[in-house]
């Protein structure tokens, strides 16, 4: 009988790690995790009581205290890294060592972090994880669910650790619903089925749901930020791309970007407005199929010279009627199609339709931040600065193609099936969007005392004009783009499309802390394989490791005889 417990003993341990292992991996307590764990502890105190004088010969043995210094070396090193580890874990530091530095705090979220240091503004995260047993799904569905679960909340954690760690003034917490009743009750937690996390600062307060990332992170901590909700009107009534179309040329993904960045986002029809609301900070038209009326456009361009901001996307296969207006700005929109017959662009796959942007303005602050990305306009029409426009209008083209372009103007379905670059084309580059500033003169008081400056003399009436124009914060700002679908459901998430739209709804609004590349999903680094590569990696797991072990082997015996 003792010999059979002497050997259930020695199989204790074993048993025991099993169940323990199967803890691990599946990140929950079932029948057999707990099964395994009771039977290995059991047999361990078993085989003690039992056992009792075979242990205390053990301890005795001459074996034994010899290897009581190497357990004692192995014991101190095992002291010191757990010391290591606590210290890491009590006093954390982020640090990215990616060769491509993949894993840093984007330029975004560092602006929106300085902006939060210089208002001394304390951010809290509270994150509400449940670890709730779905009974309409199976046992196998139930375990796989905890552990998504567990891994969405140690991601985020480690996530919400770099931000406390690069600022004091965010600080989080993770709380069970199911075990912290009080607080669930207190954020009201039951009527959400998903884990959600409350951003508050001072006394707002807003849930943000399925938070995971570092993108939606910062969105949170924008808002946050933000004392009002500033409104961005998105025109209606022309066919244009609405913000509450999910297909691919809808432009949900668009509105949802606006509003993920604290503002609100309305579709404005503006005759039944009577104009564009007051609280317009940015008016988008975005790809109209008919033309606008001629008093939809004098009421925008009552809007725009009266410290408004506009963004015009045109597509070249539709009228908008807005030529003229555009005009008057100093912009022309061509009535061609841009065809790019770059090596880049036949890389990536992109037909002679669709180019590839690589070249953007350097100084200006919607695109100063691209330099290293493309962007993609399928479908663009030119946008040129024309020559003679109003001194006092600024004019930058933002973005252009490559040498290797021009603007086609035949725009017959065979000429744009096989297009040929003809004398009368636009030869590349090609303009493709254009930004315009104009200072506007102060209409409200407060503009009265003037510095002279270096002017030794009575300022003239243009004199003076020029310097209140100086002084202003008014001013007229307009963003145009030769296509709209670089914005749509379908291309937002292309190369570096979302960062540009967004640059430029940033810089109309005059939030320029917000423009720069925003957060990307680390790349995949899994490693493909073919066939026969995997052929050759099975025959040398299988047949090369173990023939280099018996060569070693046989060369130490050879070695042995020979001394």
């Amino acid at each position: 009988m003792r010999q059979k417990i002497r050997k259930y003993g020695y199989a204790s341990p074993v048993i025991l790690l099993a169940g323990l292992g199967m803890y691990y991996v599946n990140g929950l307590w079932d029948s057999l995790s707990i099964g395994l764990s009771v039977l290995g502890a059991a047999g361990l105190v078993l085989w003690l009581a039992v056992g009792m004088d075979e242990v205390r010969q053990m301890f005795r043995a001459r074996t034994f205290r010899s290897g009581t210094s190497t357990l004692l070396v192995i014991s101190v090193a095992a002291s010191v890294l757990v010391v290591v580890n606590l210290l890491g874990y009590r006093h954390f530091v982020w640090k990215d060592i990616t060769l491509a530095k993949k894993y840093e705090l984007s330029p975004l979220t560092l602006n929106v972090i300085k902006q939060i240091e210089e208002a001394k503004k304390e951010i809290h995260l509270t994150a509400f994880f449940w670890q709730h047993v779905d009974y309409n799904l199976s046992t196998e569905q139930n375990q796989q669910m905890v552990r998504d679960n567990a891994r969405r909340e140690s991601k985020l954690r480690d996530l919400l650790a770099v931000y406390s760690s690069v600022c004091p003034f965010i600080h989080f917490r993770f709380i069970d619903p199911n075990r912290e009743l009080v607080l669930s009750q207190q954020y009201n937690i039951q009527r959400y089925r998903d884990n959600v996390v409350a951003v508050e600062s001072g006394a707002s307060q807003e849930m943000v749901t399925n938070m995971g990332n570092e993108e939606a992170v910062t969105n949170a901590l924008i808002r946050a930020l933000s004392a009002d909700r500033r409104k961005i009107y998105f025109l209606q009534g022309h066919q244009e791309r609405a913000i509450d179309d999910g297909g691919n040329s809808g432009f949900m993904l668009a509105g949802q970007a606006v509003a993920d960045q604290s503002y609100m986002v309305e579709p404005l029809n503006v005759l039944e407005a009577g104009g564009v609301p007051a609280d317009c900070r940015v008016l988008v038209i975005a790809g109209p199929h008919k033309p606008l009326l001629p008093d939809e456009i004098r009421l925008i361009d009552d809007y725009l010279e009266n410290n408004g901001r506009v963004l015009v996307a045109l597509d070249p296969e539709y009228e908008a009627g807005l030529d003229e207006w555009l005009l008057s700005w100093g912009i022309r929109v061509d009535k061609d199609i841009v065809v790019d017959n770059s090596a880049a662009g036949v890389r990536q796959g992109a037909g002679p339709t669709e180019p590839l942007i690589y070249s953007y303005d350097k100084e200006h602050p919607i695109t100063a931040p691209l330099q290293k990305a493309f962007t993609t306009l399928p479908t663009v029409r030119s946008v040129r600065v024309m020559s003679d426009h109003d001194p006092e209008i600024t004019l930058t083209v933002l973005a252009s193609t490559s040498d290797n372009s021009w603007g086609e103007t035949d725009l017959t379905p065979m000429a744009i099936k096989t297009p040929t670059f003809d004398p009368s084309d636009l030869s590349g580059p090609v303009p493709v969007a254009v930004a315009m500033h104009k200072k506007l003169e102060e209409t409200e008081p407060g503009v009265r005392e003037v510095k002279t400056g270096a002017i030794d003399h009575t300022p003239t009436q243009q004199e003076l004009r020029k310097i209140k124009l100086d002084l202003s914060q008014r001013r007229a700002e307009m963003v145009v783009f030769g296509d709209s679908e670089f914005a749509s459901n379908e291309y937002l998430r292309y190369g570096g499309n979302w960062d540009l739209f967004m640059n430029s709804i940033n810089w109309l609004v005059g939030d320029e802390r917000l423009i720069s590349i925003a957060a990307k999903d680390p790349e995949d680094q899994t490693i493909y394989i073919n066939q026969r590569q995997a052929k050759r990696m099975a025959l040398a797991v299988q047949y090369g490791l173990p023939l280099l072990v018996l060569l070693f082997g046989v060369w130490v015996w050879v070695m042995r005889l020979r001394t």
